[in-house]
């Protein structure tokens, strides 16, 4: 069991890297109506939500949400679609991009407004509190975001109510195009957090298992405590804001679909982190079975 699960995960973090090159590769041949906030680099933690999530749970995401909408939907095509408008779409064409959600899996709303989602997560837990409904709601949010007074209003409003919200931080020091340094001083969300005893731990080196055990962990903390939880991924997102990549001429970010899903050979890219797991000839075996879902039209 433990075998097939590393499996799948592996796998999914192949897919969801391998679906998004597709969509970049289709906005740079113009194929798509929309631009599309990629998150190359994200992918290992929207496997490890994924893996954690169940039945009653719910995700609340941001506008850079394809990569948790891929890991729940478990397949490209009405995504992608989606980001055409088609009727064909996961969402018959109404809601495009950066709104995107998927009730049907657990999606439950997404938000393109800065730290909007934070207290939509909490008035969603509140609900599950009063219904009795054992689950958990994630939400999203980023280094940007988190600088909203929406944060730290619905960090306290969740313990107050002893509310099962787990907050992840996707900490990839991008928003728009400046860095942490260049726009505040630095936020410790750790000790923040012990100011309002939630409980916070933080992740890195992009290892989908490691991510998985641990926010698996954490969700049965949040139930058995009857507590938010706060988790803090440090990610480097490895594509430019939104659009193609390359997007003009002197883009530095040059992703390529032909030279390959991997994109950096370090532990900033969950896919290369991924390869250090397994042999060359299981590694080799996944990435053929991944690589033959491509965009072809």
């Amino acid at each position: 069991m433990a075998r097939e699960r590393s499996h799948l995960l592996a796998r999914q973090v192949l897919q969801i890297r391998n679906w998004q090159h597709i969509v970049n590769e289709s906005m740079k041949k113009g194929a798509l109506k929309q631009a599309v906030h990629l998150a190359f680099g994200h992918e290992a933690m929207a496997v490890a939500v994924n893996s954690m999530m169940e039945t009653h749970d719910q995700l609340v995401l941001t506008h850079r949400n394809i990569a948790y909408n891929l890991a729940r939907a478990g397949e490209w095509r009405p995504i992608f679609d989606e980001y055409n408008l088609s009727p064909t779409g996961l969402a018959h064409g109404r809601l495009g991009t950066m709104n995107l959600s998927n009730p049907d899996r657990g999606v439950v709303y997404t938000s393109s407004i800065l730290g909007n989602n934070m207290p939509v997560a909490c008035g969603l837990a509140l609900g599950q509190h009063i219904r009795g409904t054992p689950g958990v709601v994630t939400v999203l949010t980023g280094d940007g975001a988190m600088e909203e007074g929406t944060f730290y209003e619905s960090l306290l409003m969740a313990k107050s109510l002893r509310l099962t919200v787990m907050f992840v931080i996707e900490n990839n020091n991008h928003s728009l195009a400046s860095t942490i340094l260049e726009r505040r001083c630095v936020i410790s969300v750790e000790h923040l957090c012990q100011g309002l005893q939630v409980p916070y731990v933080s992740l890195s080196g992009n290892d989908v298992f490691d991510y998985a055990d641990t926010l698996k962990q954490w969700r049965s903390m949040a139930l058995r405590d009857a507590t938010p939880v706060c988790v803090e991924a440090d990610l480097m997102i490895l594509n430019r804001h939104a659009g193609p990549t390359p997007g003009w001429p002197t883009d530095p970010l040059k992703v390529d679909y032909g030279k390959g899903l991997i994109l950096r050979e370090d532990r900033h890219d969950p896919v290369f982190v991924l390869q250090q797991h397994l042999s060359p000839a299981e590694y080799a075996s996944l990435e053929k079975e991944v690589l033959s879902e491509h965009w072809s039209e």
